[in-house]
């Protein structure tokens, strides 16, 4: 089987944990990858400032930033009126996995959640799965960020719930019986 080959030499990337340890150790595992550009910092209002006055390709956030929580941080991304910004994939790493945690960062736009430690491995096959997977990014009143379904399933029992589905259920119908939908 082929090793996946992917080129992160123009790819910058900010980093943002309380633990300078931490921001060491992943900026290390992105210099491994290839990844060109590396930009550390240890908060979240030092992570806004930077994204205010540079081009950032990806973010790695930390969940429990020290002066905001990492779906603040995320949410302000989502909304920031730069449309590169507001479009740049977000991964966040946390050591706390509590559903409620992981439900507040994937709600404010988050791409994809890693838990701590992450090993080299994990964290380029995430990275490598966002640069591989495009996902169409969703605007409502509630919510900004890439949309959270990643397969289109069929529902249990066949059948739709919604009446905006019945064109789709007609569909399915017919060609379950062999005609031309």
């Amino acid at each position: 089987m082929s090793q996946l080959k992917l080129n992160f030499r123009s790819v910058t990337t900010l980093v943002i944990d309380r633990d300078r340890y931490t921001r060491s150790l992943v900026g290390q595992m992105l210099r491994g990858f290839g990844v060109g550009g590396i930009e550390s910092v240890d908060s979240g209002e030092a992570a806004r400032k930077y994204i205010q006055d540079n081009f950032v390709d990806l973010c790695i956030v930390e969940a429990n930033l020290p002066d905001m929580s990492g779906a603040d941080f995320i949410r302000w991304v989502r909304r920031e009126q730069k449309d590169p910004v507001r479009f740049m994939p977000i991964l966040v790493l946390t050591g706390y996995t509590q559903l409620r945690m992981i439900s507040a960062v994937r709600d404010a736009g988050a791409n994809i959640v890693v838990k701590k430690p992450v090993s080299a491995q994990v964290l380029f096959d995430r990275v490598a799965w966002i640069a591989r997977t495009p996902r169409a990014y969703i605007e409502t009143a509630d919510y900004v960020g890439p949309d959270r379904r990643f397969k289109e399933l069929v529902p249990p029992g066949g059948r739709y719930r919604r009446e905006t589905d019945a064109p789709v259920q007609d569909a399915m119908a017919k060609q379950a019986n062999g005609d031309k939908a």
